[in-house]
């Protein structure tokens, strides 16, 4: 058995006593309201990461084009990628994730948009 208090291990056994009486049809009911959604802090640790991750990679980028002798344009575009990843990030910390989720959106269109550009 269980130790007495433990609401957790009795929410569980509760849970599996009812799952081996259940319909197909229940198992999927009770499923949908077993998942649990993301707490805050773990979706701006999320969107923090994602931003890092993009402004190292457009660092690299933007290291290799001055190394390749790139035109300015495509360091401009790189040195921007980084701002709008940074800012990315730095929002998301701040607990604006959903602000810093459009800047990244709408900088990399935008800076998508600005190399097909004709020169």
């Amino acid at each position: 058995m269980t130790a007495s208090g433990n609401d957790e291990s009795e929410r569980k056994h509760n849970f599996g006593l009812r799952w081996a009486t259940s319909t197909p049809r229940e198992r999927r009911a009770m499923m949908h309201g077993e998942m649990r959604r993301t707490d805050p802090q773990t979706t701006r640790n999320a969107y923090v990461l994602v931003g890092l991750v993009l402004m190292a990679a457009a660092i690299a980028g933007l290291i290799k084009a001055i190394a390749a002798g790139g035109s300015a344009l495509n360091i401009g575009l790189f040195a921007a990628a980084v701002v709008v990843s940074g800012a990315m990030a730095e929002l998301s910390r701040r607990g604006r994730t959903r602000l810093g989720f459009t800047v990244l959106v709408v900088g990399m269109i935008g800076l998508g948009l600005a190399e097909t550009m004709p020169h």
